[in-house]
C-alpha cells in the first residue's frame, strides 16, 4: 500500500509540475486601419500584443490565445485608447471578478492596466471580446479566439475522443462599413446592417489566396477545425462530402452525440470543434462559408476557405502550364509546352463544365458562359484553382 500511495503521489506531483502559467500581454487601440478585399481601407478598434520593446502588434481579429487544459492563465491588459474597454472571456469558466463585464467586475480606463487570471478547466474553443457598449465595440473589431488543448493528451480533441494530426482556427465576423468609416458619428444600433464579411479578418480573394488560411488535408489525415462566430450574421459552413466532417464539441463542451455535418450552422457567439477525415484523393476544393442576415435569413455573402493537399494549388508542378489572368472576368490565356492533352474544368461539386483539346503552346480559353465562382482546372493530371468574377 505504501508503494502504491507513493507511486500515485509521484504521478500527481509530476502532472502538477507539468502545468504551467501562461502569460499574455494584450493591448487595445482605436482608429486602426484595416485593408479590405478591394484594396480600400477602413477603421477598426482592436486588440494586439505588447512586444518586448514596448511596441504593439495590432491585428483583426485580435491575437489567438492558445493554452492547455490545466494552465493558469494571466492576461495583462493595457488600454492604450481614449475609451474604457474590457476583455470578456466568452464561454470560459472564470469567476465574476475576471469575467470582463464592467457592471459586475471592472472596466479598464484609458491608459490604465489590469490583469485577468483564470485556470483553463476544459478543452475547447472560446472567444474574447470587449464588453463595454458590447454591440458597438464588438462590431468595430474588438474580439479574438481562445483555444484550450486537451493537455496532456494533446493529440486528442478531448479525453477519450478522436485524435488529430493538424488543426486550424477560423473565426467569422462582419462589419457595417458605414460605422467603421464614420466612427465619430455612429447611428443607433438598430440601423446596423452587415455589409462586409470576414473569416480571420479576410474576405473574398484575400481569404481564398491566403496560404495561412489554407487547410491541408490528405487521405488518412485527421484535421481539427476550431470554428467560432462573432458576427451578427448567422453563418453556415458547408463542407465537401469527401472531407467527412463530424462535429464533436460545441461551446467548449463535448456533445452528447457527435454528428456528421456537411452543413454546420453557427449563430453569434457559438463555437464548434469539427474533425475532417478525408477519403480518397483531395483535389483542390473549398469549404463554403455563407452569411445570413439574422433578422430575415437572407443570404448576404459567401466566402471560401481553400482545402488542398500538401501542394500549393496556385503553383503547378514542373511549370507544365500557366494561366493568366486568374481571377478572370471572361477568358484567360493558357500557356504550355506540353500540348496534345485535354484541358478540363470542373465545378466544386466535381462536375465537368468545360473541356478543350490543347494543340498550341498558347491558347485563349473563353469561360464567359460559366457562372461566377471557383473552379478546378485539370491538365495532364495537374490541377489549378481558377476564379471567374
Amino acid at each position: 500500500m505504501k508503494f502504491i500511495f507513493t507511486s500515485l503521489l509521484c504521478i500527481s506531483l509530476n502532472y502538477a509540475l507539468t502545468q504551467t502559467t501562461k502569460v499574455f500581454n494584450l493591448v487595445s487601440e482605436m482608429l486602426l486601419t484595416h485593408t479590405l478585399d478591394d484594396g480600400s481601407t477602413t477603421q477598426y478598434w482592436g486588440y494586439g500584443t505588447v512586444n518586448g520593446n514596448g511596441s504593439h502588434s495590432m491585428s483583426l481579429p485580435g491575437p489567438l490565445l492558445e493554452i492547455n487544459k490545466g494552465d493558469t492563465v494571466v492576461i495583462n491588459f493595457y488600454n492604450d485608447s481614449p475609451e474604457d474597454h474590457t476583455i470578456h472571456l466568452h464561454g470560459l469558466d472564470v469567476n465574476q471578478a475576471n469575467d470582463g463585464v464592467p457592471t459586475t467586475s471592472f472596466a479598464v480606463n484609458s491608459q490604465q492596466t489590469a490583469t485577468y487570471t483564470f485556470v483553463a478547466k476544459y478543452a475547447g474553443t472560446y472567444l474574447y471580446h470587449c464588453h463595454v457598449l458590447t454591440t458597438l465595440h464588438l462590431t468595430m473589431g474588438m474580439y479574438g479566439m481562445i483555444t484550450v488543448n486537451n493537455y496532456p493528451d494533446s493529440t486528442l480533441i478531448f479525453t477519450g475522443g478522436p485524435s488529430y494530426n493538424r488543426k486550424y482556427e477560423f473565426l467569422t465576423s462582419d462589419m457595417d462599413l458605414s460605422w467603421n468609416n464614420n466612427t465619430l458619428s455612429i447611428p443607433p444600433m438598430y440601423t446596423f446592417k452587415s455589409n462586409y464579411f470576414m473569416v480571420n479578418g479576410l474576405s473574398g480573394n484575400q481569404l481564398l489566396n491566403s496560404t495561412n488560411n489554407t487547410v491541408i488535408a490528405n487521405d488518412g489525415d485527421s484535421v481539427l477545425l476550431r470554428l467560432g462566430n462573432i458576427a451578427y450574421s448567422k453563418v453556415r459552413f458547408i463542407f465537401p462530402p469527401s472531407l467527412n466532417a463530424v462535429a464533436y464539441m460545441s461551446d467548449g463542451r463535448v456533445l452528447p452525440q457527435s454528428f456528421s455535418c456537411d452543413t454546420l450552422e453557427i449563430n453569434a457567439g457559438e463555437r464548434y470543434s469539427v474533425l475532417l477525415t478525408p477519403s480518397g484523393s483531395v483535389l483542390p476544393q473549398n469549404i463554403t462559408v455563407e452569411y445570413y442576415e439574422a433578422r430575415n435569413n437572407n443570404l448576404e455573402h459567401t466566402n471560401y476557405i481553400t482545402v488542398s493537399s500538401n501542394l500549393n494549388t496556385n503553383d503547378v508542378l514542373n511549370n507544365e502550364f500557366t494561366v493568366f489572368p486568374n481571377p478572370t472576368i471572361s477568358e484567360f490565356k493558357f500557356n504550355t509546352l506540353l500540348t496534345q492533352h485535354i484541358l478540363k474544368i470542373y465545378d466544386l461539386t466535381g462536375k465537368e463544365v468545360y473541356q478543350q483539346p490543347i494543340t498550341q503552346y498558347s491558347s485563349l480559353i473563353d469561360i464567359s458562359s460559366l457562372s461566377n465562382g471557383i473552379y478546378i482546372l485539370k491538365y495532364n493530371q495537374q490541377t489549378l484553382k481558377i476564379v471567374k468574377q
